[in-house]
């Protein structure tokens, strides 16, 4: 199991766009995605559950990743999240203060 605490870069947080490419994205990995913000968990590889975290721009957002490709997802879905293509002017400002502290357990 592998997991990092992510800050939302993109402008209006985990809207259904966000969320789409998240799930979407997570769900080509055999490993499974939970995501954890706002008090909630949620099943990462389900667009509706990640949406309902509610995650605005610079929350945490906490994933959590088990299973065989679990290192090459966790990237992945950080680079999701930590990445402002969806309207952000800070996007290099966003990379800087995104924070992958990646732990095994």
């Amino acid at each position: 199991m592998v997991d990092a605490l992510i800050r939302v870069a993109a402008r209006w947080g985990v809207d259904e766009t966000v969320a789409a490419e998240f799930a979407a994205t997570a769900a080509t990995f055999a490993s499974g995605v939970i995501c954890q913000a706002n008090g909630r968990h949620v099943n990462g590889k389900d667009t509706m559950s990640v949406m309902s975290l509610r995650a605005r721009k610079g929350a945490p957002v906490h994933i959590v990743v088990a299973g065989p490709d679990e290192q090459d997802a966790l990237r992945t879905l950080s680079a999701v999240l930590c990445t402002s293509k969806y309207g952000s002017s800070e996007c290099t400002q966003s990379r800087v203060r995104c924070t992958t502290a990646v732990a095994e357990r």
